[in-house]
């Protein structure tokens, strides 16, 4: 028992993010941003703070599994998110958290702590995955299980409105909105090129949701 949970802790700490085309999406959505500080939770290898770093962004990494930061010079603290984030109030210019908000108990805490740690006109631009991804469509309707709905660790699922509502009713205003693809992204096949576009414009069908919000 105890080999086995030594490897699945060296498994999560070696985690690296598998889906650039996501990330790009939203680096693309922040490139107008002068550079200041961000803090990106949930954080690890292929995540937006290394390539923000590259763009003058002074970086923080926050995440349950403590991270090596010797290759990219990124400082990270350990804490699970569930509760206060160790970051001091109105400190924080852009708040990044991929494929995060579905791992909270309770999205509104999140989301208050977010607000409580940006400074006024401080972004959050956070990914999540869509229960109304248009193959979920195709599934349910022929009695199968819709992808990301019932996965280990996912406390809430999300389509576009839904988030829109928590993000609206948490204080913040919905700056942009889109999706990473309707059916299969450039990870898998040059191709998808065109999905990653069509995400753009149909967003409510896209596979994950893509939306930048502002502290008032």
């Amino acid at each position: 028992m105890r080999n086995e949970v030594l490897i699945q802790a060296k498994s999560f700490s070696d985690f690296e993010v598998p889906d650039f085309p996501r990330i790009r999406k939203v680096l693309h959505l922040l490139k107008n941003r002068n550079p200041g500080l961000c803090v990106d939770l949930g954080y690890c290898r292929g995540s937006f703070a290394d390539y923000l770093l590259a763009q003058g962004w002074r970086c923080i990494g926050i995440d349950i599994v403590r991270r090596i930061t010797y290759e990219t010079g990124i400082y990270t603290i350990q804490s699970d998110l569930f509760g206060d984030f160790p970051i001091l109030d109105n400190s924080v210019d852009l708040i990044t958290a991929g494929e995060l908000i579905e791992h909270m108990t309770d999205e509104t805490i999140f989301l208050q702590e977010c607000w409580r740690v940006l400074k006024p006109g401080g972004w959050l631009a956070l990914t999540t995955p869509n229960m109304s991804f248009l193959l979920n469509r195709v599934l349910v309707p022929l009695g199968k299980m819709p992808m990301f709905v019932y996965a280990p660790y996912h406390y809430r699922i999300f389509n576009l409105a839904a988030l829109r509502r928590v993000l609206q009713e948490s204080g913040f205003n919905i700056k942009h909105t889109t999706s990473s693809h309707i059916l299969y992204s450039t990870r898998k096949h040059p191709s998808g090129k065109v999905f990653e576009a069509l995400g753009d414009l149909y967003p409510t069908f896209g596979a994950h949701l893509i939306v930048i919000v502002e502290k008032n």
